[in-house]
């Protein structure tokens, strides 16, 4: 990649590397690059996985409408990029198909590049995304908006950890993906920093007390949240049984002085995308016929009824972000402060955690169930 965009003193590789260095995670450094058109092998930390053995969603090829793509087919320097040139990039985005939140993302991407890194290094003096009219571009969404990811039910949540229970001791990694899956309900964590926690971010005083688990959110920032004791109970069950790896991980696969806590049998980290497969296979296994006889005999259960009605319509729409979701909007009805699960969930802002919630009981309670009957009542039959 050759940019006219960067000092003589270091080349497009070093500069680009060095903003990607300002966020630890590896996936975050990921998807910053994807965004903004770096190559994959310059992202520090990456190892390209092996085609063989490559399983799930494959990284979009380059498409050349990447910000730093763009700029170079277009001959412009950062420093003289202006608010014309940003908005007239997203044009081309919106004109190519991409999708507004998309090109929102893209857009804060670039932000983050002007605001993190060329500003700080004095190779632009301004950020032309700041000027940038959202509203315009279909790009705004006013805070607290509320998400539209899908949440489960309670008694769905139920129904998951009640399914990885069952299962634990009849699949291999059963009791690992237990334990990750309690987690995961029970917390409201990312599956990035779920997946992302080593052994020494664990902790827990005493048997039947809580646990406590440090976990490495967006922006560097490291939280602690709370296992209660059934959660902390699922993970040290696997803790028990977790081995070192037989086969060493191949060299830049796991960092020799950090030991994570949820493994593959090869002794690489578990991938995110490994709790989609989970939460996939937990719907089917109790909403498709059973072919081993252990598992029909536990078909046969009131349990799995119970499992079966609740996860069957998540069976086709699952995704792990909708346990944050979940368990921002259980909490809250259940009386925790707002504040309290902006915390657990690691929001910079209350706003961000309001647009989490998807608050049923402000539905039922709505005053248009006392306003409209009265308003029909005595002229339309079906009032009463």
């Amino acid at each position: 990649m050759t940019l006219a965009l960067v000092g003589e003193d270091k080349t497009a590789r070093e500069r680009l590397r060095e903003f990607l260095r300002i966020y630890a995670s590896v996936n975050t450094r990921l998807a910053y690059a994807t965004d903004l058109g770096i190559p994959l092998d310059w992202v520090p930390g990456y190892t390209p996985p092996d085609p063989s053995r490559r399983r799930g969603r494959r990284r979009a090829e380059p498409t050349g409408l990447e910000w730093l793509n763009w700029c170079g087919a277009n001959g412009f320097r950062f420093a003289d990029v202006r608010v014309e040139h940003v908005e007239r990039w997203l044009d081309e985005l919106a004109g190519a198909g991409y999708s507004d939140a998309t090109r929102g993302r893209m857009l804060s991407a670039v932000s983050a590049f002007y605001a993190k890194y060329l500003l700080r290094e004095g190779l632009a003096t301004q950020n032309p995304v700041s000027l940038v009219d959202r509203r315009a571009q279909h790009l705004n969404k006013p805070a607290g908006t509320p998400s539209t990811t899908k949440r489960w039910s309670f008694q769905a949540c139920r129904a998951l950890l009640m399914a990885a229970y069952l299962l634990a001791e009849h699949r291999r990694d059963g009791v690992r993906d237990r334990a990750m899956i309690e987690i995961l309900v029970g917390t409201g964590v990312r599956a990035d920093e779920l997946v992302g926690v080593n052994l020494d971010d664990y902790r827990r005083a005493a048997a039947h007390d809580i646990g406590i688990l440090r976990v490495h959110g967006k922006g560097g920032k490291d939280r602690e949240v709370a296992l209660a004791p059934p959660v902390a109970d699922a993970l040290e069950d696997y803790l028990r049984v977790r081995a070192e790896p037989a086969v060493p991980a191949l060299p830049g696969q796991v960092n020799a002085a950090v030991r994570p806590i949820f493994v593959t049998s090869t002794g690489r980290r578990v991938h995110a995308s490994h709790l989609q497969a989970v939460l996939t296979r937990l719907c089917r296994t109790f909403t498709e016929t059973p072919r081993q006889q252990w598992l029909r005999d536990l078909m046969a259960t009131p349990e799995a009824e119970f499992i079966a009605t609740h996860l069957g319509p998540l069976r086709d729409t699952i995704h792990p972000h909708s346990a944050r979701h979940s368990y921002a909007t259980h909490a809250v009805e259940r009386g925790v402060p707002p504040r309290q699960v902006q915390r657990d969930l690691g929001h910079a802002a209350l706003a961000t955690t309001e647009g989490y919630l998807h608050d049923e009981d402000n539905v039922r309670n709505s005053a248009a169930h006392e306003l409209a009957p009265a308003l029909h009542r005595g002229w339309l039959a079906t009032s009463s």
